[in-house]
């Protein structure tokens, strides 16, 4: 019995000592992953980094002929994971982000072809959210105007200077004044792009600051790409008497950009493309298929007066 006893009693203090040990090697373990995280969150912060969320924003030239600013309005902010929960998709965007260049923004041309409408899909659930109301607000009231964007994905910074608080007197310090990099989700209403492909819009004299030029060449940069793919698509409506003109081409069918063939007619398309677009869709970066539309129905509150508000029956 004493015998029994005293191996009871080592095998407690044996058991005790590892349970005590493996509760110290663990909270050393924990502490040294959040002492390497808030390292690394500091080198981020540091070096103006932001890859863990992505931003939703508008870009407009309504400011540019008057004194050269090209607006910028964040729609939103989310997580980059809320965007793309796949951990594959949301890799492989990174991936393609990192090979964007000032010369080449755009992340979706570093995609794969069979990959680009899937991901910009993706990231279009969430931006149609921010209009929900609106589609509520049509779908019950005729009192409103059809209004198309079209987005796509940029993954470069902007490093031009021209950043002050409230005031151009107070800029910022030289060594702060830099962009954050970080996914963007660049959206533009289509007319004005129409514009600036055919040049009604047009640089000035002067930029407000090199800020604005960049921003400004991502504009010129999305609208060549626009160009690009309105012809793409439409070369079928172009064997008509009248000659290609970006500001009136419609989209015809192909109201998202691109159309689903039949496979006779994707037979034929497969003859007629050339051999120099048929290498360029499969190179990347690849400036084709990388945008999508989306439909905006903007509220028209004058004629919203008019109609006035419908009563409404909480009980019968």
């Amino acid at each position: 019995m004493r015998i029994g006893m005293a191996v009871s009693r080592g095998e407690w203090l044996r058991i005790a000592f590892t349970a005590f040990l493996t509760w110290l090697l663990q909270r050393l373990w924990n502490r040294l992953l959040r002492r390497n995280k808030n390292i690394a969150d500091q080198q981020q912060w540091d070096a103006r980094v932001d890859l863990d969320n992505i931003q939703a924003c508008l870009l407009s030239s309504v400011n540019l002929s008057k004194c050269g600013r090209i607006e910028k309005r964040t729609i939103m902010t989310k997580k980059l994971s809320d965007i793309f929960v796949n951990e594959y998709v949301r890799n492989m965007v990174l991936e393609a982000a990192a090979k964007t260049t000032n010369e080449n923004p755009f992340v979706v041309s570093f995609l794969r072809r069979e990959d680009r409408w899937n991901v910009l899909v993706a990231a279009q659930n969430h931006l149609s959210s921010v209009f929900g109301p609106y589609h509520l607000f049509s779908n019950q009231v005729s009192s409103y105007e059809s209004c198309w964007y079209v987005f796509t994905l940029v993954g470069v910074r902007t490093s031009a200077s021209g950043r002050f608080f409230i005031t151009p007197q107070h800029p910022v310090k030289e060594q702060n004044d830099i962009g954050v990099l970080r996914i963007r989700l660049v959206m533009m209403e289509e007319q004005e792009l129409r514009r600036i492909c055919c040049g009604e819009i047009a640089d000035t004299e002067g930029m407000f600051s090199d800020r604005h030029r960049s921003r400004w060449f991502v504009m010129q940069r999305f609208a060549e790409m626009f160009e690009k793919q309105i012809f793409r698509v439409t070369k079928e409506q172009q064997q008509n008497p009248k000659p290609f003109d970006v500001r009136t081409q419609s989209w015809g069918f192909n109201l998202c950009g691109t159309a689903k063939r039949t496979k006779e007619e994707a037979a034929q398309d497969e003859r007629r493309i050339s051999h120099d677009e048929r290498a360029e869709s499969k190179e990347l970066p690849s400036e084709l298929d990388c945008f999508l539309r989306i439909h905006v129905p903007v509220p028209l509150l004058k004629e919203t007066n008019i109609v006035g508000p419908q009563e409404v029956v909480l009980y019968e």
